[in-house]
């Protein structure tokens, strides 16, 4: 039917008042994408510096200038990474949360890259407007993020210095020669606040954190002992896990790197240790970096794609790589394309840096990065480093060659929220038989668990760990031995990582020629905290698998500590998943009057029990790691709802039953909602791991004053009544139009709502019996684990 003229007025009218009123709501429309940010075109005659983007050693002076490079040499791997309004950045923390709380709608309910980018990435619109701006400065080869947080690009050195007003020098430091900006770049002004780092134009990289034995290590002593997969399955209770059918079947492993690796030597590992044959599957995220054999990252990457895959035997592993040194950004390429493109579960990274080292934008971007892969579900594992509580020192191979000069430093990305840092342990075998006489079908000989003592191999060879200059304590880092103050604290867990004694063989560079033995009978050892990454990303892919198909847990951290705080750590092997090392520390010598330096002239952590900066929460045992990871416990009530009259009590029972090996205190608490009025409710003493208590709810003899209504009939001002009035006020105007029939049909509306509101009906008088219904929540608590439940009662 076709409404007359004046009908649709009134009609868009009264549409109009409807959305005023529910004005507070949103209205979506089918909206995936955040709103447009830039008002306008990107206008180069206004710029501002982008603070925080230039290399620290260049900044202050560390490093020796020898001038601009080449204004023809390209940088192939640039890119511009945007920073988050304050409503996303408040958005996705609350989301991580939710995506950790078994009580919330979110949990474990991850995004994928394209719903990520619709939450927290740039509109569409804008980014057409900066690659446009970016194309304009001749700048070629751009790539968004399917994230929509970056854009990448190549250029030449000249063309970067016009885009960003910055020149790129080149750099001598400790030996190495490098380039990079000498100044924060300057971009237009209409980015500002949108953009929060522009990477690529400097060469620094992260290295790897694994220590090989040199010369090669021959094995004719007697009484040496080496680790291969078959052994570290044995010392952390792994075999258990294999005896339930997990093999990883089904997970995949993501492990990042900048170098190429020879294929010949993953199979010959695989074949060494008793392993069913399965290559990792390579993927390039830049150019191809080649065989690095001399900076240690073919090396670095034979460890981890081995044990990664010796832990989890039948994962998938997938290997990351790009290349560095001015063909591109090397590692930090290969984790953003892993995290982009959420590649696998599990994201193994044995690379890292002194997080002091890094500029301010550079490490913001970073944990960016890793905060996307945990709304994504992944799980990033990372090396603490082998500096022992001095980081930002180089290690030294002589124990009177050198002392810490530059203070207390922990090593990111292990420093990251995001990030689970793994630290180092030495195996102690004193007093004790922990190790066959001869090697079995996967060449290992241990026998059984073997306690440990934190690494610390002479100068600086040692787990790295202590407090993050940069990094605010988690809300879920607390428990036994955390430290009462304000940082992030590393590492979270240790694992045996000593190259001297009892350290990990790997094949590498055709080394493996008799089992994992040399032509001329020498075997590659390894160690550092690089071994804790892809042994843990076993273990995780074996958690994974028995969780299902598709299986993601994300940043295990929250949940980490929280299992921590219902089964301690222990001393000896028992129910708990962590070994606790109360033996050791990563202290190393100092030069007096630098940072952090005491008189003694040694700074550094010493294991304790509990959680402690040199190892963490300890080590663990696999197979109660995997069985108590979803550990939680149920409350119900005996009934959803209760009747007390007034000076009455009236009782209910809760009842708390145990889930995934649960063992722990629970204390109850419990609230009165607003409704109920002189009402009281009570829970008397605690239940151990299962079990049922008391829930008394007492009525008082008298209620609170009840609200008073001159007429019994007339509601309370309610949504209703701008509604009445907009009708009156149609009904004015259209009778001053002479509509009369019109101004009838609305003052009759506006009858039927005040007679449907009020109920009919006008007697005065106030009420002589109040029942008043309301809400009792019940909270039940251990540890970290809170649920809750709640009771509809009512008072007559």
């Amino acid at each position: 039917m076709k409404l007359p003229p004046t009908s649709l007025t009134f009609l868009n009218t009264f549409m109009l008042a409807i959305l005023v009123i529910g004005g507070s709501a949103p209205v979506a429309f089918g909206a995936s994408q955040a709103p447009r940010r830039l008002r306008s075109d990107i206008d180069d005659s206004q710029t501002f510096v982008l603070k925080g983007n230039t290399r620290p050693v260049v900044e202050l002076g560390l490093a020796q200038d020898r001038g601009e490079i080449s204004a023809s040499q390209t940088l192939p791997r640039m890119s511009i990474h945007f920073a988050m309004t304050a409503a996303q950045r408040a958005d996705l923390a609350q989301l991580l949360t939710q995506q950790q709380d078994r009580r919330s709608p979110q949990f474990h309910k991850f995004l994928t890259p394209e719903s990520y980018a619709a939450r927290f990435g740039l509109n569409t619109a804008d980014l057409q407007k900066i690659t446009l701006w970016l194309e304009n400065n001749g700048l070629s080869n751009l790539q968004v993020a399917r994230s929509r947080t970056w854009v990448s690009f190549s250029g030449t050195a000249a063309q970067a210095k016009a885009a960003f007003h910055t020149a790129i020098h080149s750099y001598a430091v400790n030996g190495e020669t490098h380039f990079a900006n000498a100044n924060d770049p300057q971009l237009p002004k209409a980015l500002q606040g949108m953009a929060q780092s522009v990477r690529g134009l400097h060469d620094f990289r992260m290295k790897p954190r694994m220590r090989r034995l040199q010369p090669r290590f021959t094995s004719s002593i007697s009484g040496i002992t080496f680790l291969a997969p078959d052994d570290w399955a044995t010392i952390y209770d792994v075999k258990s896990l294999y005896g339930q059918g997990l093999d990883g079947t089904g997970i995949t492993i993501a492990v990042v790197g900048q170098s190429d690796v020879l294929l010949t030597d993953i199979q010959a590992f695989r074949s060494a240790a008793g392993l069913p044959a399965k290559d990792p599957t390579i993927v390039l995220a830049g150019r191809d970096p080649g065989l690095q054999t001399s900076s240690g990252d073919e090396g670095e990457s034979d460890l981890d794609l081995e044990w990664s895959g010796a832990i989890a035997k039948n994962a998938n592993i997938l290997f990351v790589t790009a290349s560095f040194a001015g063909t591109g950004n090397g590692v930090e390429d290969s984790i953003t394309y892993a995290i982009d493109n959420n590649v696998a579960a599990i994201l193994s990274t044995s690379y890292g840096l002194c997080e002091t080292n890094l500029a301010a934008a550079e490490f913001n971007t970073q944990n960016a990065l890793f905060a996307q892969a945990n709304a994504q579900g992944m799980t990033i594992l990372a090396a603490s480093g082998d500096g022992g509580a001095a980081d930002c020192d180089p290690p030294q191979s002589n124990p009177n060659e050198a002392a810490a000069t530059q203070g207390l430093a922990v090593d990111f990305p292990a420093s990251s929220p995001y990030v689970t840092g793994l630290g180092g342990t030495t195996l102690n075998e004193a007093g004790g038989t922990y190790w066959g006489t001869t090697n079995n079908s996967g060449n290992g000989s241990a026998l059984s668990y073997i306690p440990e003592v934190v690494w610390n191999d002479a100068f600086k060879f040692s787990s790295g760990g202590g407090a993050s200059a940069l990094v605010a304590k988690p809300v879920w880092q607390i428990g036994t031995g955390v430290p009462t103050d304000t940082a992030r604290h590393v590492p979270d867990l240790s694992f045996t990582s000593s190259p001297t004694h009892d350290g990990y063989l790997i094949c590498s560079e055709g080394s493996c020629v008799n089992g994992f033995r040399r032509a001329d009978q020498s075997l590659d050892v390894t160690g550092g905290t690089s071994v804790g990454p892809p042994t843990f990303a076993g273990v995780l892919a074996l958690l994974l698998q028995k969780n299902g198909p598709g299986s993601r847990v994300g940043n295990i951290n929250p949940n980490l500590y929280s299992l921590a705080a219902m089964f301690p750590p222990t001393t000896s092997r028992s129910s708990s998943p962590f070994q606790d090392i109360t033996s050791g520390n990563n202290i190393v010598p100092c030069a007096t009057g630098s940072p952090n330096c005491p008189a003694s002239l040694q700074m550094g952590y010493t294991a304790a029990v509990g959680y402690d900066q040199a190892t963490g929460l300890g080590s663990i045992d696999a197979n109660n790691l995997v069985q108590d990871w979803s550990f939680d416990f149920q409350l119900a009530a005996s009934s959803s709802t209760l009747r007390v009259a007034r000076g009455n009590s009236g009782t209910l029972t809760l009842n708390v039953t145990p889930q995934s090996n649960f063992a722990g205190t629970v204390s109850f608490t419990c609230s009165v909602a607003a409704p109920l009025t002189n009402v009281t409710c009570s829970i008397p003493g605690t239940v151990s791991t299962s079990g049922t208590t008391t829930l008394t709810i007492t009525a008082g003899s008298t209620a609170g004053s009840p609200l008073q209504r001159p007429f019994r009939g007339m509601p309370t001002p309610g949504p209703w009544w701008p509604l009445l009035a907009l009708t009156f006020a149609a009904a004015i105007f259209t009778l001053r139009k002479q509509r009369p029939a019109f101004a009838l049909s609305a003052v009759a509306f506006l009858l039927a709502i005040a007679v449907v509101s009020c109920g009919g009906g006008s007697s005065s008088g106030t009420p002589t019996s109040v029942a008043q219904t309301g809400t009792v929540k019940v909270t039940a608590t251990s540890g970290q684990l809170v649920n809750t439940t709640s009771i509809s009662v009512t008072v007559q």
